[in-house]
């Protein structure tokens, strides 16, 4: 494994989120089974959505090590979660993880919500512009928040894509990756595909850049993820991103034949 912990294992009750299933513009319950397991429903609040509190679970803080000696911190990670993280990390070249850790050196924090107020959620990820006065140890202006449902609902996959679409958000600094390398009609139809909750128009980028990481997996459930028809994950996106200086300059021949067009 490709990191170390940081201090002993410890224990806590966290909540884990369910992504809403979504059929003819109608929201349901998440189609799939929670951590609690298949006899267990989901709970819902009318704020942060679909839930499963689960208790005492065993957690640590534990520092991942590139190839290259790369730090990342990571914080209040499940135990059972340790392989999922390594190996969406892995994927990363580490140039990429270089310049994450040079933006935000806290890391990535895993915590029950993203976002405050009524823009909470038990899923997915953000980077926030705000401190938590709760987790002193974490500066989460300097750091990334992942939730815990955004690991559980793609557990399958043996990754988090949302760890990769939020470092993606770090890689759009000083134009590593940016709309001027796509033509026209595709910029404006990402711009315009509102691929999140957050309505921002770097989402789409991010996803984008997101399914080329796994892309470039040998892993063939990994690949296929990041595969498909749809404008994040084409052809013509995959060529654009190439053109960006994140995959044409800051990665050597050995990465960029890893995200070769295949």
């Amino acid at each position: 494994m490709a990191y170390i912990a940081r201090r002993e294992e410890f224990y806590r009750d966290i909540i884990t989120g369910g992504y809403e299933t979504r059929t003819g513009g109608r929201r349901g319950r998440p189609n799939y089974a929670g951590p609690l397991g298949e006899d267990i429903e989901w709970e819902r609040d009318s704020v942060r959505g679909y839930f499963q509190t689960v208790p005492n679970a065993r957690l640590v803080d534990i520092e991942y090590r590139a190839t290259d000696g790369t730090s990342i911190q990571i914080y209040q990670i499940t135990t059972s979660d340790l392989t999922l993280i390594d190996n969406t990390l892995n994927l990363v070249p580490p140039s990429h993880l270089r310049w994450f850790n040079r933006n935000k050196p806290e890391g990535i924090i895993l915590d029950n919500v993203a976002g405050r107020g009524r823009s909470a959620r038990y899923t997915g990820g953000l980077n926030p512009g705000y401190d938590n006065s709760a987790t002193d140890f974490f500066d989460e202006r300097a750091g990334i928040i992942i939730t815990y449902g955004a690991i559980w609902r793609f557990r399958y996959l043996g990754i988090s894509p949302t760890v990769l679409h939020e470092i993606g958000h770090v890689m759009t600094r000083s134009g590593n990756i940016s709309y001027s390398h796509f033509p026209e009609s595709r910029r404006e139809e990402l711009r315009s595909t509102r691929a999140s909750r957050n309505p921002g128009v770097m989402e789409a980028l991010c996803n984008a850049y997101m399914y080329l990481i796994c892309y470039g997996s040998d892993n063939p459930a990994i690949h296929g993820f990041g595969s498909g028809g749809d404008s994040q994950r084409d052809s013509s996106t995959r060529a654009a991103l190439r053109r960006c200086p994140a995959f044409s300059t800051m990665i050597d021949e050995e990465w960029r034949n890893r995200f070769a067009e295949r």
